[in-house]
């Protein structure tokens, strides 16, 4: 729902089987990553650490902790989080949004060795190349960025759809004429 900018009735949906099951993890990390996806940064943080409480081994919430930290300029808890996320799974979401959180905050020759550790990867496992996207984002590589997106929407990849006009760590290719022919591609609206 929020990839389709109903951003509120995504919240909403994502709230109801709390009432079932409230202290279900899944439930409440999916919860905070809707947060994430509608901008809501300060509820999302608050989720998340609930979420973690609950369990502190799902790395799931680890993932979009950081991107809320992230997107609150809170650099330091960010990597954190997503280091905490990767000691307990060496998921490509967490590596891509540490890669991303090391370039935004100036530590470039980090992001690229998380880059080539992606790359490296790729060789023999499947690497979403949206994940591989994001850093060159951060990095304000944005050809680069973009044939990576392109990449992403020829092996049709969920996570494009999914994320392209909710994540945050897009909004500087936003004026880019290649974003909303990309957009436009797979069938998005304008992001809000």
């Amino acid at each position: 729902m929020a990839p389709m900018g109903r951003g509120d009735q995504a919240v909403e949906e994502a709230k109801q089987p709390l009432q079932i099951d409230p202290l279900s993890t899944g439930l409440n990390g999916n919860l905070g990553s809707v947060l994430v996806f509608t901008h809501q940064w300060d509820k999302a943080i608050e989720q998340l650490r609930y979420s973690i409480d609950l369990d502190p081994n799902y790395w799931f919430d680890y993932c979009f902790l950081g991107r809320a930290y992230e997107q609150k300029g809170r650099l330091p808890e960010a990597i954190e989080a997503f280091q905490r996320g990767l000691a307990l799974e060496g998921n490509t979401e967490l590596w891509s949004g540490l890669g991303h959180s090391y370039a935004v905050s100036g530590r470039r020759d980090e992001a690229q060795k998380v880059l080539d550790h992606l790359k490296e990867l790729s060789a023999h496992s499947y690497v979403a190349p949206y994940n591989v996207a994001i850093i060159y984002a951060g990095l304000g590589e944005n050809d680069e960025a973009f044939a990576w997106l392109n990449r992403a929407y020829e092996d049709r990849s969920y996570t494009l759809v999914e994320y392209l006009t909710t994540d945050a760590r897009l909004d500087s290719l936003h004026s880019d004429p290649r974003f909303d022919e990309l957009r436009r591609r797979i069938g998005l609206p304008a992001p809000n």
